[in-house]
């Protein structure tokens, strides 16, 4: 938990946030993104996009304030938030994917429930593109950490879109799991939980996943499912055990019926 000093902090002071944006050969789909970011009534301290695909970033027509970080190729999402969380200046680090949006107003309503609550990390409401192209709502983390220990079977809404957390926090953590192909969000949420830091849902904040084709491979979901159970089982219940346990053999039949 945040002190009651640093609460006051929170509530008094002007909070910073850095944007942290991986990105992989995305073209078009990652202006829109920056776009989305740059428009935010509440301006961000600064925005990283921390580059790993095989093409780099034509950088010309950036706006001052947005940093890119070039690195290897296809180092993966986890290495290249943890990256771009390392490079930041901000005392927060807010999270985007290269192919997501926030709404104008995602900032500001994060940095009012912050200073509310003097939480160590906010989730934004995910929503989800319908056929027509209208964003719904998807998943909105749960209010209580009673409700929020989900992550140990599914992930109630604790993603790479829609997270922001104290900077400090997050590296004294380790970041993301760079080993997981999968899961590593969840497995984030799993240990801060566990460590008694506050989560709080933020429903005015929005973040809206776009479909646009590219789903990551079954097997992937499978192997990381497996590592957060060999990771956190000591720590889970029984019941929340069973249902991680289900998911995964429904997870592998998939892939077995699908052969």
């Amino acid at each position: 938990m945040s002190t009651a000093a640093e609460q006051a902090e929170l509530r008094s002071g002007q909070l910073r946030f850095s944007v942290v944006i991986p990105t992989a050969d995305r073209g078009p789909l990652l202006r829109r993104s920056l776009d989305c970011v740059l428009g935010q009534t509440l301006p961000p301290l600064e925005v990283l996009l921390v580059d790993n695909g095989r093409e780099a970033v034509d950088p010309l027509g950036f706006p001052a304030g947005v940093r890119v970080i070039r690195t290897a190729p296809r180092i993966g999402p986890s290495r290249a938030r943890n990256t771009g969380a390392q490079a930041a200046q901000g005392d927060y680090v807010a999270f985007l994917d290269d192919d997501d949006l926030w709404q104008p107003d995602y900032l500001q309503a994060v940095a009012e429930r912050l200073r509310e609550t003097g939480a160590d990390a906010a989730l934004g409401q995910l929503m989800r593109l319908d056929a027509s192209g209208q964003p719904k709502p998807y998943k909105l983390l749960p209010e209580t950490a009673e409700g929020q220990r989900r992550v140990f079977h599914s992930n109630p809404g604790f993603g790479g879109q829609n997270l922001t957390i104290r900077r400090d926090v997050f590296l004294a953590f380790g970041g993301f799991d760079e080993t997981m192909p999968a899961s590593e969000d969840r497995d984030l949420a799993a240990r801060l939980l566990l460590a008694g830091k506050r989560l709080v849902p933020v429903p005015r904040a929005v973040a809206v996943l776009c479909d646009h084709g590219g789903v990551r491979a079954r097997h992937n979901q499978i192997r990381g499912n497996w590592m957060f159970i060999g990771k956190h089982w000591r720590k889970m219940r029984a019941g929340e055990l069973y249902q991680a346990c289900k998911v995964l053999l429904y997870r592998r039949l998939q892939v077995w019926i699908n052969r």
